[in-house]
This record gives structure tokens, C-alpha cells and sequence, in this order.
């Protein structure tokens, strides 16, 4: 065995090398005889000699068969029993003396040290060592010390290893373990990688700002560091955050932090993207390694030149929403795709990997589209058994299924209001097609898609790897989850901010290219990718100011306008715009007036009976609600923080997500001195029947009881009512005509 040296083959051709050196040695045995009894002792002593002189390159052996990956356990159990049949683990001495011989018998060979054992022996010993780490402990496979005068062949069998218990956790953060992944890598892809996350940061920073509609989540979290629970506004429990984990994570940030929460939800952004995009590098590089077989091929940047050149993605790595969380939750689950999942990770990562994928209805609530494409895949690469895929399932579902209690209980709906503001649920295929095909000819999308399309093709129909079960399931999660999102995306009619919608789901498509590898092939498509990437990336070809019928707006161009700052990345830039509201407030606050205002000037004594001082009308919710104090009201009159708003049927179609503008006759009902408004026209074109028949509607039926749902005090009692009648109550459609709604809910 010690001739046999570093074993680099298929276990099958050294299983065939063993047998013919075994059959070898049978055919070359000498025929020589002694009759001696002096001769047999000499046997006696020669025999464990020589298995004590082959075990050390046995051993040796063994350490280098570690390349050849990890028997079955079938397998392990085989080789155990083998060797247990062929070396009992404790010998007396003279267990194995030979039997004597009648003169002229015929002597057995002997074996001489480094000669080949039997066929059989040899194949168990390699099935153990098969099975063991390429890591081992000082003292790990130390002998039984042997007592005085015991046979030498007591410590001859080959100790069995035990693997070390793995700690996802603890290894994880090994310094030795990193620094080893990293030298998996060629030095000029670990450049390259490097070169291109802190390009993508550079240009997400240098770009940074919080939009309007971040703003918004900001709100939520000081209510919620102020002590007022996850609302808006105290008097009732609204739902205007899309996603729960942004708002968990934003409200961490803001209370060890202390600063302004716009900041933390602008850096908090960029953080989740850049780790996000540098987490999917990585695991593009380890699916090429897989795909390839060499792990230290040359990789340059692909698919990733697509993130350099579109702007928007350096524009919602921050604005204070999710966008930069979406990414990272994308980039993580491609990473333990390929780095886990493909090789056969223990049990603590595989729920590691079910509690990661299926946080993606947290991260936005569509995202269960993802959830299900990438858990599938999941099971495919791991195959659990049924247990072990009911235990997966539980842990995917566990935390999803408790927030979607808790929402159901507190809100009293079982999705976010921005779901039902901008109707999530139903089809506008046409305005989808135009948001889509605006992202794409806006930024020449179509160019480098063609080309990577074109060349990966090309590269990967030569590929042998590409038909084994593994690669084919790692190609394909990605590109299969990209296409539902997009169909997704373009059903729902899209959004009112350009290409933010459509992010996600070039990322995905274009995971598997983000680095490829330097051949005849690729090169001149990444060559092209890179000069497309250069232009779009110097040079701005979207007007959406001198369209007349965009379908979405330059959110990010339009609020630094709108504030005057390059970079309105804190609650200053609009708090400074909305003064007005702040002066208001403060002056009738002085003289002890309770007033109804609104941004467009409108001043109405506020309803005595409501238990609040102020109530501000506003549709730019987010800067009415920097300014506006905690302890008052913001009405939303787009239904993203308003339950009535949100299930009102479309008053201004046209504009994805501003569909629903909540018509005034149901503010001055709901908010207005019933003294004033029922009797004259506050507002114009808003007669005072109009404003009754609201209010008489509002305190009938369904209606009364959506509104109760959020504005009762939260008790055992009301917590359980909301939760069962949570299906109803968000499929509840509010006729904006208060007339109409009168007679729909008090007959």
C-alpha cells in the first residue's frame, strides 16, 4: 500500500489497480518449504512485521484519499464490517500462529513489507479513510498503547476516525477557514471582485438620498422608539410599511444609534446592497468552480457590468425602502445555493438555509414567488428524507406564519395597506408591459441581456457539468425565479418610480453571469457589456420630464428639485419644506385651537370628540409626517397609511400606487367639527349632504367594523376578533361615492 501514493481518480479505477496487484502477488508466491518448527516461529514474527511495515504508508494513504470526497454511508458501514471480519479487534498472542506442517508440506509465502495486501482489505481500508476530514485534531488517530509483551499486531488495524462535530456558526467566522476560501479563488478574480463592490458602493453613496415614501417607514420607527407601537399615527393602527424585516431592522439601527432615522435607513441600504452584490460574486465565482472544475480559474465581471451601468441601481441601494435588503436577501440565498446546499450541508445549515429562504415574505410580501422557487430548489439539492423536510418546512414557515398572526391581529388585515392602496391583487398587464419596456429602453437594456444570453449559451452547451442534476438546478433557480418576478411585475402594472420594481429582477437574471471565465467565447461579449456599461453609466437617456405619458416618474430627480439638495438624505431636507405645518401647528397650539389643515391651505375646527389636537391632510405622507408631531394625526389622502383610503375603489386611475385619492367628503366626515361641515361648504364642490351620507355610512356595517378593527383600544378580545375576521375585512371594497357607500353598508 505505501507504492500507492496521492489517489487523484474515481474510487472505481483504484478499486481495479488494487485487484490486479493482488492477483499479481497470488501468481508470484515462492514455493519454498522448511520443515523446521524454528521456521514456523520465524513466520510467526515475519507476518505482523510486515503488516506493521505496511501500515504506516497505509496511513498514509489515507490522508491523501481525502480528495476523493466522502463515501456513502452505506458504504462506511460495509468497511467497517470488512475489516472487522478481517482484523478482530483484539488478538492474543499467538492467536495466529500457523498450523504445523507434516514434512514436505508446501510453505505459504510470505509478505514482504510494502507488498500488496488482499484486494478486499485494501478497498475497506480506503472506504474508512474516505471518510475521513481533511482537518485533524494533535492526537487524533494516536494508537492503543500496547502492554508488555502483547503481540505487535494488537495496534495493527487502522484506527477509525470520528469526524469532528461541525459548528456552521463558529466556522463561519474561523479567520483560517476564510482565509482558506478565499485561496480557492485566483488572485486577479479576488481583485476583480473586490474592484467591482466598491465601484457599485461608490456610485450608490455618491448617489445617495431617502425618498418620500422612505420617509414613511421612518415615521413608523420613532413611533415605535417613542413607545406607540408599529402605527403612524396613534389614533389608529395602520400598516404603512411593505416590509415588516426593514422595519425591524431600521428600528435596531435607529435605537443603538440614536441619530436620525433617515440616515440609518439610507446607510442601512447601501449596507444590505453591497453585501447583497459582493455575497452573489462570491457564489458566482464557486458555481463557475463547480461548473468548471478548477477552482482557481481566471473570472472577470459579466452580468455584474449591469449593475454599473444602470443608475437605478446605484439610486435604491439607498432612498430609505427595501430595495437594498431585497438584494442582499437575493444575493444570500444564490450564495448558500451553491456554497451549501450543493454539498450536502449537515443539519444545522439546512436550517440555517430554510430559515433564510423563507424570510421572504418579510423582506416583501410578492417575494413568496422567490420562497417558493428557491426553496424547491433547495429540496432538490439536499434531498432530505420526510422528517428531516418536515423539520425544513417548520423552520422556513415558523416566523412568517407568527408575524402573519401577529399583523392579523393588531392591523386587523392580513397584508400591508400599500397592498391594498395600490392593488396588489389585480391585473393591468398593458401598464405593466410600458413600465417594463421603459426600464429597458431607457437604459439599452436590451444590448448586453442579447449578448450574455447569446454567449452563456454558447459557453455552456460545451460544458459536460452542465447535465449533472446539481449544476442544472443552480443554473436554472435563479433565471426561473427572475421570469415569475418580471410576470409578477408586469401583471400588476408596475410602479409610479422608474425601474424600481424591475431591479430585483435583472439581479436575478443575470446571477449566474456576474463573473465568467476568460475564453474565446465570453471575452468579446464582456467586452461589448463593458462599453454599453461605460455610456450608460456617463450618460443619462431617460426624460421622463418631457414625456407627456410616462408611466413612471425620476423619483430620486424629482425630490432633489423638490428640496433643492444633491443629496436630501436626511429628515432636514423635507422637514425644511414642510414648515408651514410645524409653524401651524405651533401657533394654534399657542392660542389652544384644534384645527384640521392640509397642505393645500385648507383650515377646519377639528371634531371635538377626536383625541388628538391636529390632524394634517397630506399626500406627500412622508414629509407631512417629519414635520408633523407624533401625537397627531396624518391623514393619508392616497390610502397608504388610511384603512378607509386603502379599500376604496380607484378615484384617479392612471398612476400606479396613486389610484385611490380619498375624496374629501370622507375626511371632512371623519375629521371635521360635524358643527361646521354638516351645515355649510367648507371645501368646494363638497356639499354638506355629501358629507352626512359619509358619516352615516361610516358608522354601519362592515364599514363601522374596519374602522373599529384599528381605532378600538387593543385588548385579548379585540385582538381575537380582528385576527378571524381579518379575510373578510381585506377583501372589503369601499364605493368612493359616500352616497353609494351609504346605501352599500346601511341599506
Amino acid at each position: 500500500m505505501g507504492n500507492q501514493g496521492t489517489v487523484s481518480g474515481g474510487a472505481d479505477g483504484a478499486e481495479d489497480e488494487i485487484g490486479g496487484a493482488a492477483r499479481d502477488a497470488a501468481t508470484a508466491a515462492p514455493t519454498a518449504a522448511a520443515d523446521s518448527g524454528a521456521a514456523g516461529d520465524a513466520r510467526m514474527t515475519a507476518a505482523p512485521a510486515a503488516d506493521a511495515g505496511a501500515e504506516p504508508a497505509a496511513a498514509g494513504a489515507r490522508m491523501t484519499d481525502q480528495a476523493s470526497g466522502p463515501a456513502e454511508p452505506a458504504e462506511h458501514q460495509l468497511a467497517e464490517h470488512q475489516l472487522a471480519e478481517r482484523q478482530p479487534a483484539e488478538r492474543q498472542p499467538g492467536e495466529h500462529q500457523a498450523a504445523e506442517r507434516q514434512p514436505g508440506e508446501h510453505q505459504p509465502a510470505e509478505r514482504q513489507p510494502g507488498e500488496h495486501q488482499p484486494a478486499e482489505y485494501q478497498a475497506a481500508e480506503r472506504q474508512l479513510a474516505e471518510r475521513q476530514l481533511a482537518e485533524r485534531q494533535p492526537g487524533e488517530y494516536q494508537a492503543a498503547e500496547r502492554q508488555p509483551g502483547e503481540h505487535q499486531a494488537a495496534e495493527d488495524p487502522p484506527a477509525i476516525c470520528i469526524p469532528r462535530q461541525r459548528r456552521p456558526l463558529r466556522d463561519a467566522v474561523n479567520p483560517a477557514r476564510a482565509v482558506s476560501a478565499l485561496r480557492r479563488h485566483h488572485p486577479v478574480t479576488l481583485v476583480l471582485i473586490a474592484a467591482t463592490t466598491l465601484a457599485y458602493a461608490a456610485l450608490a453613496f455618491q448617489r445617495r438620498w431617502i425618498a418620500d415614501d422612505g420617509m414613511i417607514a421612518v415615521r413608523t420607527v420613532r413611533q415605535i422608539l417613542a413607545g406607540n407601537g408599529p402605527l403612524y399615527s396613534p389614533y389608529e393602527r395602520a400598516e404603512t410599511d411593505t416590509s415588516t424585516l426593514w422595519t425591524v431592522l431600521l428600528t435596531i439601527g435607529g435605537g443603538l444609534s440614536g441619530v436620525d432615522v433617515a440616515r440609518v435607513a439610507v446607510y442601512t441600504g447601501l449596507l444590505c446592497a453591497v453585501g447583497g452584490v459582493l455575497a452573489a460574486l462570491f457564489a458566482t465565482a464557486r458555481f463557475h468552480a463547480r461548473l468548471s472544475g478548477k477552482s482557481r480559474q481566471l473570472l472577470v465581471p459579466g452580468g455584474a457590468l449591469v449593475l454599473l451601468g444602470v443608475s437605478p441601481f446605484w439610486d435604491y441601494a439607498t432612498s430609505g425602502l427595501e430595495t437594498g435588503l431585497e438584494i442582499l436577501w437575493l444575493g444570500l440565498c444564490w450564495l448558500v445555493l451553491v456554497v451549501w446546499c450543493a454539498e450536502s450541508p449537515d443539519t444545522k445549515r439546512q436550517c440555517a438555509v430554510a430559515f433564510l429562504i423563507g424570510l421572504a415574505p418579510l423582506v416583501r410580501p410578492e417575494f413568496g414567488l422567490m420562497e417558493a422557487v428557491f426553496g424547491v430548489a433547495a429540496w432538490f439539492l439536499i434531498r432530505p428524507g420526510k422528517r428531516r423536510t418536515l423539520l425544513l418546512f417548520v423552520t422556513a414557515q415558523a416566523l412568517p406564519l407568527i408575524t402573519e398572526i401577529l399583523r392579523a391581529g393588531y392591523y386587523g388585515e392580513l397584508v400591508p395597506l400599500p397592498a391594498l392602496a395600490k392593488s396588489a391583487s389585480g391585473s393591468q398587464w398593458n401598464r405593466g408591459w410600458r413600465y417594463v419596456e421603459e426600464t429597458l429602453k431607457g437604459y439599452f437594456l436590451w444590448i448586453p441581456l442579447a449578448i450574455l444570453l447569446i454567449a452563456a449559451t454558447a459557453h455552456l452547451m460545451k460544458k459536460s457539468a452542465l447535465k449533472t442534476r446539481t449544476t442544472t438546478i443552480l443554473l436554472a433557480t435563479p433565471v426561473v425565479a427572475g421570469l415569475l418576478l418580471g410576470l409578477y411585475v408586469i401583471k400588476v402594472g408596475g410602479d409610479f418610480m422608474h425601474a424600481r420594481m424591475v431591479l430585483p429582477v435583472l439581479f436575478l437574471l443575470v446571477l449566474p453571469v456576474l463573473l465568467v471565465p476568460v475564453n474565446a467565447v465570453l471575452v468579446p461579449a464582456v467586452t461589448a457589456t463593458a462599453v454599453w456599461a461605460a455610456y450608460c453609466g456617463s450618460t443619462y437617456s431617460v426624460h421622463f420630464y418631457d414625456q407627456k405619458h410616462a408611466v413612471a416618474e425620476d423619483e430620486r430627480l424629482g425630490y432633489q428639485q423638490w428640496t433643492g439638495r444633491p443629496n436630501p438624505d436626511t429628515s432636514a431636507a423635507y422637514t425644511a419644506k414642510e414648515l408651514g405645518i410645524g409653524e401651524s401647528i405651533a401657533s394654534w397650539t399657542a392660542h389652544g385651537d384644534r384645527v384640521l389643515t392640509s397642505e393645500g391651505g385648507v383650515d377646519i375646527p377639528l371634531n371635538p370628540d377626536l383625541p388628538f389636537p391636529f390632524a394634517v391632510a397630506a399626500g406627500r405622507l412622508g414629509a407631512a409626517g417629519a414635520e408633523t408631531p407624533l401625537r397627531d394625526e396624518v391623514v393619508d389622502t392616497l390610502g397608504l397609511a388610511n384603512p378607509l383610503g386603502a379599500h376604496l375603489t380607484v378615484t384617479a386611475p392612471g398612476r400606479p400606487g396613486h389610484e385611490k385619492e380619498l375624496p374629501w367628503a370622507w375626511i371632512l366626515a371623519d375629521y371635521g367639527d360635524p358643527a361646521v361641515v354638516d351645515h355649510q361648504a367648507v371645501v368646494g364642490g363638497v356639499p354638506p349632504e355629501q358629507v352626512s351620507a359619509a358619516r352615516h355610512a361610516m358608522s354601519c356595517g362592515a364599514l363601522k367594523e374596519l374602522l373599529d378593527s384599528t381605532r378600538q383600544p387593543m385588548t385579548l378580545g379585540r385582538f381575537w376578533s380582528n385576527l378571524t375576521g381579518s379575510p373578510g375585512r381585506t377583501a372589503l371594497v369601499v364605493p368612493a361615492d359616500p352616497f353609494a357607500a351609504e346605501k352599500k353598508f346601511c341599506g
